[in-house]
């Protein structure tokens, strides 16, 4: 299976699903195709809560009932529902020919970023290096296995010792290991492919639907298709999303960023469209089961919008306005009331977050006007896109768009203090808003660059159009060329406009796609030193002694080896576990010191796999250094760049 198949077929699961349930609430098929990977999303996070706490396991079989269930219930809701059908105002949704302008758009801005993706994945059937991106891959593989997909569970994966409770948002991750099954992939594999096609599709489908949303009530459907395909296909430059993203292996939050803005236009619609209020409810789930970032993207952008448009225009009166969605909102926290348990468990972990960047404040303020973070150090700002963007919103200003200006400001302050934190009672109240977002200017900035998409196209298609009409007028005191004629050089100037902006920063973008997948933290030394343990007596029935800062961790996903370590780690161990907590620091003792053995015992622990390089600036930890030297560990296994040590000691813990 190639690249490009292998991300098709990714594709095809993540939108077909949620179409056809839109589909069933009658929604038109370039809505129900735009809002479809929402659903598909929520469709998942609706079945893995309960089917794990009822210990069902979740794999192809049990997704496909699912998805008829929602199907048989939202047909039930559509019918109940028909009588709230406004047809005047579906009457006023997007026409034929408009709507393939705005597809070819979106078909546009994914091939763009498809092809940063096949030129920089060159070696994407490796293991990547990223931090995150371990965790990932042996959670598929942990519901390959035990068919456990609960976001409420993972403290089973994690928290290996003990096992203590963990919530984790896995409906990426669920929905990545039904595509192994259907494929064959590998986890590793299927973590790549499934996070290539939420990459491709996710940004340029969002960025048409934000478009449409804020220009179609004050121009006409060609305009508006217009600047929404432009938009489409111009998020392919901005460099924030997918890209950096990608990089830093945040799968689940770029996910449900992608998703965010299509619930977000979703529920605003209800106010006219009643009787998508069931399908508003099952994308809202999605997204926040997906990463809670994302439905706070969503809270944030309907917030802002209510306060400053929907308010002061109500569809239906503002008190039934309200009473729209609040029936959107009471069913959604209804069903995501363990998940919000779980959340409000680790609610100090959240918090602690912080990713300053040891910059002034001054400095703060220039890095969030042109979109920059520490993740694009090693490339020149994209100083076109900003200027595109302040002219964009300088127009929505001028038309009396004003909330997308608003949350640029709101989303621009949280950005500059989170980093460089200032700290008086201003910079307080904007960390109680920048700690949903984990007080990471990486992540602000993606918002912020999913929200000034479309100004630039409304920058950039008002620029052209300008420019032609000019031309129009000079041409016309000569010869009076047909209208199509114009048309179709307003078209031809904006795809070039847009294919030659993405060829300009494609080279940052295939970098920041393929940097990680660099065979630096797992070469091939590495996997063949797994594929040797995995042949070894009791191998897989042992927990396996390793590092939390060498990529061992792999080994799980790798070749089904349950490592003690199942995710990277700060150099101090974080994780619950006293007897990982002693192996970690005396492994190395052997017998003697007999609380190692008896965490030997406890832990079940017969092999160590250790490997080179560690995770930058990081040390092996105590208990692994030194091993040639313990009595109580034979090396059975060096091959240069890995080795394998076995238990020689006495493994009956000793009597009190």
């Amino acid at each position: 299976m190639g690249l490009w198949v292998g991300t098709l077929l990714a594709l095809f699961l993540l939108i077909t699903p949620g179409t056809i349930v839109a589909r069933a609430t009658q929604l038109t098929w370039p809505v129900a195709i735009a809002i479809g990977p929402a659903l598909t999303y929520g469709v998942v996070a609706l079945a893995i809560i309960p089917l794990g706490a009822l210990q069902i396991p979740w794999n192809g079989w049990t997704a496909l009932a699912t998805l008829v269930v929602v199907c048989v219930l939202a047909t039930g809701l559509q019918m109940l529902l028909a009588r709230y059908r406004d047809k005047e105002a579906e009457a006023r949704g997007i026409r034929a020919w408009p709507a393939v302008l705005v597809a070819a758009g979106v078909l546009l801005g994914a091939l763009l970023i498809m092809w940063a993706g096949y030129r920089g994945l060159t070696h994407w059937q490796t293991v990547p290096s990223t931090w995150d991106a371990v965790w990932h891959a042996n959670e598929v593989r942990y519901i390959l296995d035990t068919g456990q997909a609960s976001s409420t569970h993972m403290g089973e994966l994690r928290n290996v010792e003990t096992h203590q409770p963990l919530y984790y948002p896995s409906v990426f991750h669920a929905l990545t290991a039904v595509y192994c099954q259907l494929t064959g992939a590998a986890p590793t594999t299927g973590y790549t492919l499934t996070s290539l096609a939420a990459s491709v599709w996710l940004f340029p489908s969002s960025a048409a639907m934000l478009t449409w949303f804020l220009l179609r009530p004050i121009s006409t459907q060609w305009r508006t298709a217009g600047v929404s395909a432009t938009a489409a296909a111009l998020s392919a430059s901005f460099t924030s999303v997918p890209y950096v993203e990608f990089g830093v292996a945040a799968m689940p939050n770029l996910a449900a960023y992608g998703v965010a803005i299509p619930t977000f236009v979703l529920i605003a619609s209800t106010l006219r469209h009643r009787d998508r209020i069931p399908a508003a409810v099952l994308a809202l789930v999605g997204v926040v089961s997906v990463h809670l970032t994302g439905g706070f993207v969503v809270i944030l952008f309907l917030g802002a919008w209510w306060l400053l448009d929907a308010l002061w225009h109500p569809v239906r009166g503002r008190l039934a306005d309200v009473l729209t969605l609040a029936a959107v909102a009471v069913p959604t926290a209804a069903i995501l009331a363990p998940q919000f348990i779980g959340v409000l468990r680790q609610a100090d972990i959240i918090a602690g977050h912080a990713f300053p960047s040891f910059k002034s404040v001054k400095q703060g303020i220039i890095d969030a006007l042109l979109l920059h973070t520490r993740h694009l150090n090693d490339f020149p700002t994209q100083y076109g896109l900003v200027v595109l963007s302040a002219i964009g919103m300088a127009i929505l200003l001028s038309k009396r768009i004003w909330w997308p200006p608003a949350v640029w400001v709101v989303l621009t302050a949280a950005t500059i203090y989170s980093g460089a934190p200032f700290r008086n009672p201003l910079g307080r109240t904007i960390e109680e808003f920048s700690q949903f977002f984990y007080n990471d200017p990486r992540r602000l900035a993606a918002v912020v660059t999913m929200l000034v998409t479309p100004m630039a196209a409304v920058a950039l298609f008002t620029i052209v159009v300008v420019a032609v009409a000019v031309a129009k007028r000079l041409t016309n005191q000569f010869k009076r060329l047909p209208n199509p004629v114009w048309s179709a050089a307003t078209v031809v100037l904006l795809v070039v406009a847009v294919v030659f902006t993405a060829r300009h920063y494609l080279y940052r973008h295939l970098v920041l796609f393929g940097d990680k997948y660099d065979s630096v933290i797992i070469d091939q030394r590495d996997l063949m030193a797994m594929a040797y343990l995995a042949k070894l007596p009791g191998a897989h029935n042992t927990l396996i002694g390793d590092s939390n800062i060498d990529g061992t961790a792999w080994m799980y996903a790798v070749a089904d080896l349950h490592p003690l370590w199942t995710h990277y780690d700060f150099p101090q161990q974080t994780g619950p576990g006293y007897y990982r907590y002693i192996f970690w620091t005396s492994a190395r003792k052997g017998e003697s010191d007999p609380k190692v053995v008896e965490a030997i015992k406890a832990l079940n622990i017969r092999y160590i796999l250790t490997s080179i390089p560690n995770v930058r600036g990081f040390n092996t930890p105590d208990g692994l250094m030194s091993l040639d030297r313990s009595k109580s560990w034979a090396l059975i296994y060096d091959n240069g760049g890995a080795r394998i040590y076995e238990w020689r000691g006495d493994a009956r813990a000793p009597h009190p």
